[in-house]
């Protein structure tokens, strides 16, 4: 297989993914590419990659490296109330997953309220991998417990090959794209904090040089940047230039 080949494969993965509510089986990913053709690592690698474009690919575990997470307070007690919480709940017998899972596939609604309930427990540790200190724990739980719901609601019609493996992916691809896009906004917001400080500092620059107030147009081609940019980070800001007028 050419590079061109491999690249135009990928684009195609892609594009049936999105066509597809950004989701793709494995078994998609090895009839595009064919086992004899690449290798284990490169079959890792494609999954890995289609998962930093938010392309949620079922069946696929990433390994994660396993380090110690240290919690906030406020985390480290939210997750023991919601243990406690779920410490009722009777733990699962042997065979009994297998069981709901195939009465759920036959049509059958009433193993899903049971099959939270095995489920629920596990959601907190995968919520803790999750973490990173722009996500609050909560809101990756809760957004576990979220995907928990929906997955057990479209089992029915996915019928996938391992249904434990199949709901545990959903759950956890749902908790990491929560985690990425609280980290992404926390992200830009720090860039704007500092591009606000920075044209904050410039305006104080360029005052004390002319010695008057500015215009949006002098500021924007100080920092070679647009005025309109200008004007939506001086919003953030509080503070306001004057357009130069006839």
């Amino acid at each position: 297989m050419t590079q061109e080949e491999f690249r135009q494969r990928l684009e195609g993965l892609l594009e049936t993914a999105r066509s597809r509510d950004s989701r793709i089986a494995l078994g998609t990913i090895r009839e595009a590419f064919g086992e004899q053709e690449i290798s284990q690592e490169q079959f890792t690698l494609i999954c890995d990659y289609l998962l930093s474009q938010k392309i949620l690919v079922e069946g696929y575990e990433k390994e994660e490296p396993e380090e110690e997470i240290s919690l906030p307070a406020e985390d480290e007690n939210y997750l023991r109330e919601y243990r406690e919480q779920l410490e009722g709940l009777k733990p699962a017998e042997p065979g009994e997953r297998e069981a709901l899972f195939r009465e759920l596939l036959q049509g059958k609604q009433e193993p899903k309220n049971r099959l939270s309930e095995l489920y629920l427990g596990e959601i907190p540790e995968l919520a803790r991998k999750a973490y990173t200190p722009e996500a609050a724990l909560a809101d990756l739980i809760q957004e576990g417990n979220l995907q928990l719901m929906l997955a057990l609601g479209e089992l029915e019609a996915a019928k996938p090959e391992d249904p434990d493996r199949w709901l545990r992916s959903r759950i956890r691809e749902g908790i990491l794209a929560l985690a990425r896009q609280q980290k992404d906004v926390r992200s830009r917001d720090r860039k704007m904090v500092s591009r606000v400080e920075e044209l904050k500092d410039t305006i104080s620059i360029l005052k004390e040089e002319f010695g008057r107030k500015l215009y949006a147009d002098e500021v924007a081609d100080y920092m070679n940047i647009s005025e309109e940019e200008v004007e939506a980070i001086l919003k953030l800001a509080g503070e306001e230039v004057p357009k130069e007028t006839d």
